[in-house]
């Protein structure tokens, strides 16, 4: 396993995380033990010291002091009494406190001055610690000296260390324990992302069918899931793309190749009169165009497509524009005897949009109902109105399009027909920005039709900027 893997970082953080919190655990429960043993000794020591220093009655008395070596035998303590001059009157025999020596002045002070006395002692010769606590003896209320009880530190210091060493076994075992669980978790956590990249280098290498499986439906069942969705968008993008350039390598190739074709019969004079040679001419023109017009086409959908198509928002009159562009297209139809309707509702509301590129849309939409409307046809075009929505319907008695079809006809370059688009003198393209640019006018565009009997359009529009759902 790598040491900057994943699972190591997790497990890793995991485990800091836990010694954060154990290790000032330990020790709060260290300090409470140890307070705990300290406080229990301390007042032990000093009930005793407060119920024998009453029982004393006179301290220059020996018999007073004779259950002494049985109290400090049971109760495991020492006692010694002194004076009010600090002399060491009986004791149970330590080292620094024997009979007739002087207590030292930290201790017999606060005693004579009739106050208890509870402190930490250390016997400088056999440096060990003592718990002490005193009380004064009173006689006729008259501070006549002081009773001390003595407890050793050790059995406490015992207990003590055997509860760390108990602290130390259960950290060394809970760690044991952490480590194991946190390597299970941190495996289980970082398998499927571990997954999601073995995924995503085969992405990388081209096999965008690659499909990931987790079921939960958390944050990282969404991740595998958009993985497993890029890939496959990957896929149709590559298929789109392909098919894109056979599509336009067939389209640039065709007037390329008449251009080419004619302009060497007419270099090489192989037409018989100027008749034919003005027919080259016009066919050398015509495709010339329409190769311009597909160039034009595709600058035009690569810049919406980018979103560098640039709008020029205003308030605009919808009803000036259809009329505008019926007229631009009236010639085109008058060629077929074609009649072009239009029926306007009144009080059309205005709205904030491109009145250049809406002219663009229906210009290039009554185009195609006129190039796929038999002679003597009608072309009807409707504007109504719901609310502050604006919809304009384009309605023709043309050839048609297979319900089989529809889904597809704003796709570029997609022929319902494959040799129809070509014929009639389209590029392929005007569907495909029809549908973008309506769309970039905060618009939609519906698309319903009958083979032999007719095609409508439903452009659907409001303002730009303007939300809301389209009825």
């Amino acid at each position: 396993m790598k040491v900057n893997s994943i699972t190591v970082k997790l497990g890793g953080t995991i485990i800091i995380l836990f010694l954060v919190i154990l290790f000032p655990l330990v020790y709060t429960i260290d300090q409470l033990f140890t307070g705990f043993y300290y406080n229990q000794k301390q007042e032990q020591i000093d009930h005793f010291a407060t119920k024998y220093s009453e029982s004393i009655t006179n301290i220059e008395d020996k018999d007073s002091y004779h259950m002494f070596s049985m109290i400090s035998e049971l109760n495991n303590v020492d006692l010694f009494v002194f004076n009010k001059s600090g002399q060491i009157l009986n004791s149970t025999g330590l080292l620094n406190f024997k009979e007739n020596l002087h207590v030292e002045e930290k201790i017999s002070s606060p005693i004579l001055k009739n106050k208890h006395l509870s402190m930490e002692y250390l016997d400088s010769e056999t440096e060990q610690r003592y718990l002490l606590s005193g009380e004064p003896i009173v006689i006729n209320n008259q501070v006549n000296g002081g009773l001390v009880v003595v407890s050793n530190l050790e059995s406490i210091q015992s207990s003590i260390e055997q509860i760390r060493n108990w602290l130390v076994v259960s950290v060394i075992g809970s760690l044991l324990i952490a480590v194991g669980f946190t390597f299970f978790i941190s495996r289980k956590l970082s398998s499927p992302l571990l997954r999601m990249e073995l995924a995503t280098r085969e992405i990388a290498n081209g096999k965008l069918q690659t499909k990931l499986l987790h079921n939960s439906k958390d944050e990282i069942g969404n991740l595998a899931k958009a993985i497993t969705e890029l890939g496959y968008e990957l896929e149709e993008y590559r298929t789109n793309r392909r098919e894109f350039f056979a599509n336009i390598s067939h389209e640039l190739r065709t007037p390329i190749s008449y251009v080419k074709g004619y302009a060497q019969v007419l270099r090489k004079k192989l037409y018989q009169n100027e008749e034919e040679k003005n027919k080259y001419l016009d066919i050398i023109n015509d495709e010339s165009t329409r190769l311009t017009s597909l160039i034009d086409d595709l600058f035009e959908l690569a810049k919406i497509e980018e979103g560098k198509l640039d709008l020029k928002v205003e308030l605009i009159d919808i009803p000036e524009i259809v009329l505008a562009s019926v007229d631009k297209v009236n010639l085109k139809a008058k060629e077929k005897s074609i009649t072009i309707k239009v029926d306007i509702l009144y009080n059309v509301p205005m709205l904030r949009t491109d009145g250049r590129r809406l002219e663009q849309v229906l210009i290039n939409l009554i185009e195609n109902s006129i190039r796929y409307s038999p002679e003597s046809g009608l072309i009807t075009i409707k504007v109504t109105t719901r609310k502050k929505q604006v919809d304009i319907i384009i309605v023709d008695n043309g050839v048609g399009i297979p319900t089989e079809d529809l889904p597809y006809i704003f796709e570029r370059f997609y022929r319902v027909e494959k040799s129809r688009t070509r014929a009639e003198g389209g590029t392929g393209l005007g569907l495909a920005i029809v549908k973008n640019l309506v769309e970039l006018l905060n618009g939609k565009i519906e698309v319903e039709s009958t083979v032999g009997q007719g095609t409508t359009f439903i452009i659907r529009l409001r303002s730009i900027g303007e939300l809301g759902d389209y009825e």
